[in-house]
């Protein structure tokens, strides 16, 4: 196990920031050990206000009874599942940030539901780091939120946006290209939720068709893949001069082939794992400024274990 898993001992936060420790979390899982071990290591990085429910049940009583600015749940747990709790809370408009923390993501049932949010996923085990880091940005996300539209943070309700910036502006297209099945179907109904237009294929020979048969304003793609590899494929566009910003999300990032070649650095890199809201925030920022290759630099998210 990694010295910054969660464990018993204490280990070094993942960032500089300051923890809100006012922030009251619910942690949700049926397995008392994992709920005792959530408690510890947050109680060690200041977060002091944290009540715990067995099971989704127990949550949506929680949920009614005290105002919290962030859930932590389990997905596989007797009487109400996470995704069945995260789906009473959106019906019920209850607006905070869920941190879905489960051995096995739900894809298929994610499939079935592609407007749910779940703003963060994350697989068991994780890393200490990760968590927290994870936590930061939705808490401080959230923060923003409410400050932007005016509103209170406390609460355990909020009105929903009608539509999200993203929704507003025409979805821009964008390509996915990854031989990960599960993968590829939650990148999908993550941007897919959040107004983009998604094509998924599933290597880089099916994605270099894609390209040469529409446009996209965003390519996101793996490296290793049968067929053709990520880097092959975005060779071969530089080959054709066809300019499109690129992402690429992989689990060992090719540096030594873009030190000898730079011109084939893409846009941005996400190294798995990568939370959902690291691809979203990645996203935004590409097409918001045309793709930071404009300014000759790609920004590297590092892998946090």
């Amino acid at each position: 196990m990694e010295d910054n898993e969660i464990t018993n001992g204490a280990s070094v936060p993942p960032s500089g920031g300051e923890t809100d420790s006012s922030a009251r979390i619910l942690v949700v899982d049926d397995e008392p050990y994992m709920r005792n071990l959530l408690v510890k290591t947050l109680n060690q990085f200041g977060y002091k206000t944290i009540d715990t429910a067995g099971d989704g049940a127990d949550a949506w009583r929680a949920l009614h009874e005290t105002s919290y600015r962030l859930v932590i749940t389990d997905q596989k747990m007797p009487k109400v599942t996470g995704l069945e709790l995260i789906k009473r809370m959106r019906r019920e408009e209850m607006m905070q940030p869920v941190i879905l923390l489960s051995g096995t993501l739900p894809a298929e049932e994610l499939g079935r539901n592609p407007g749910l949010r779940v703003d963060a996923m994350l697989s068991k085990p994780v890393s200490t780091a990760e968590l927290l880091a994870t936590m930061e940005k939705l808490l401080q996300t959230a923060e923003n939120d409410a400050v932007m539209n005016g509103k209170q943070i406390r609460g355990t309700r909020e009105q929903p946006n009608a539509q999200t910036q993203d929704q507003i502006h025409s979805p821009a297209r964008i390509l996915l290209v990854d031989d990960d099945r599960d993968r590829r179907h939650l990148n999908s109904e993550v941007l897919t939720s959040s107004g983009y237009n998604v094509e998924g294929v599933n290597d880089g020979a099916a994605g270099w068709e894609a390209l040469r048969t529409y446009d996209y304003d965003l390519v996101i793609t793996d490296n290793h893949m049968p067929r053709m590899t990520g880097l092959e494929m975005i060779e071969k566009l530089n080959s054709a001069r066809m300019e499109v910003p690129i992402i690429m999300a992989t689990g060992n990032l090719p540096m030594d082939e873009f030190d000898r070649k730079p011109w084939l650095k893409p846009d941005a890199m996400l190294q798995k794992p990568y939370t959902p809201l690291d691809l979203l925030n990645t996203v935004r920022k590409i097409l918001n400024t045309g793709g930071a290759a404009n300014n000759g630099s790609a920004k590297l998210l590092p892998k946090i274990f």
